[in-house]
């Protein structure tokens, strides 16, 4: 689904597309939701193979510039725009436009994106003006790296790009999801890559979520067992791995108002079906609801209860 001017549908207040802001200095924007990949640990259970998400949101460029454009003025000086997504940001036609016009907006003074590098070519490594790249790459074993993708996956073609990146003088952050039993041999031959090629690295923890797909017979860490591993690697290896905000700069900054409230009931229009398949989209005080469990069809007006405001993404239900 396009997501114009004229849709009349906000941009804040929805998980899968538009901008959201947690308080701090870091933005996060996504222009669309759709995904290339079937990761097996994927956290909102998203790609081709999905079962959970009937519709794919895409926001038209002119429009997203324009928002993100009054929550940075809003904001202030010292903004990152890290631009990232429900799927694989890449899938976006308008990437290159939408990092441009982002780098030249006044406060913003860094740019990240993340990706899982597959759709990158020569041109778009050329053109992509970011600072930095969070590459997800889970094995430097092209068997292993295809089962946790869930597709073909090239590992010679990452690795050629992420040092084309790094060559061009983007800083590349390797951001591997450690699956514990699955991939905990892969983990240092990645952090010895990135010393050899002068990359960062995130190593992520492996979580269940709600609506994420699960890997048979794993559970993850608790954030202790996870900790004492990556300050083995680090005394190992001689490099940090774990990582604060005030590693990455981020800091706390003023938050767009929040415009409902927890509990409160409201009216809200139905614009569009959700992107998980038990929800409908909603419209109210120019934010954007998750309405659940609701079968109201599109143009319907349905009284609400709020049930989570936090961070300016509304959840509500029919009440």
């Amino acid at each position: 689904m396009k997501i114009t001017k004229e849709s009349g549908i906000p941009l804040i207040g929805y998980l899968a597309f538009g901008i959201i802001d947690r308080g701090t200095n870091l933005l996060q924007v996504r222009a669309s939701s759709a995904c290339n990949f079937n990761c097996i640990y994927c956290s909102t259970d998203s790609g081709p193979k999905s079962n959970c998400h009937k519709t794919q949101f895409e926001v038209e460029v002119n429009y997203l510039i324009e928002e993100v454009k009054k929550v940075v003025e809003f904001k202030g000086e010292g903004v990152e725009i890290n631009i990232d997504s429900v799927g694989e940001p890449l899938m976006y036609k308008d990437m290159v436009k939408l990092v441009k016009a982002c780098k030249e907006m006044k406060g913003v003074y860094k740019l990240s994106m993340q990706t899982n590098g597959s759709l990158l070519t020569d041109d778009i490594i050329n053109n992509l003006k970011l600072d930095v790249i969070n590459y997800s790459i889970g094995s430097l074993d092209e068997e292993l790296a295809c089962k946790m993708f869930g597709v073909q996956y090239n590992v010679k073609k990452s690795l050629e790009d992420i040092e084309k990146l790094i060559k061009k003088g983007i800083t590349v952050r390797l951001c591997p999801v450690w699956v514990p039993g699955l991939n905990d041999e892969e983990i240092p031959k990645i952090i010895e890559y990135s010393k050899k090629v002068g990359a960062e690295l995130g190593i992520q923890k492996y979580e269940i979520y709600k609506h994420s797909r699960k890997v048979k017979g794993v559970k993850p860490l608790n954030w202790w067992k996870f900790g004492k591993k990556l300050e083995e690697w680090e005394k190992e290896f001689d490099v940090k791995l774990k990582m604060t905000r005030q590693d990455v700069k981020i800091v706390k900054m003023d938050r767009v108002p929040e415009v409902f409230k927890k509990g409160e009931r409201t009216q809200v229009n139905i614009v569009a079906p959700g992107w998980y398949n038990f929800q409908m989209v909603g419209v109210a005080r120019d934010r954007c609801v998750a309405v659940i469990n609701c079968e109201a069809e599109v143009g319907d007006l349905v009284n609400v209860k709020i049930l989570d405001t936090n961070n300016n993404l509304y959840l509500g239900e029919l009440a």
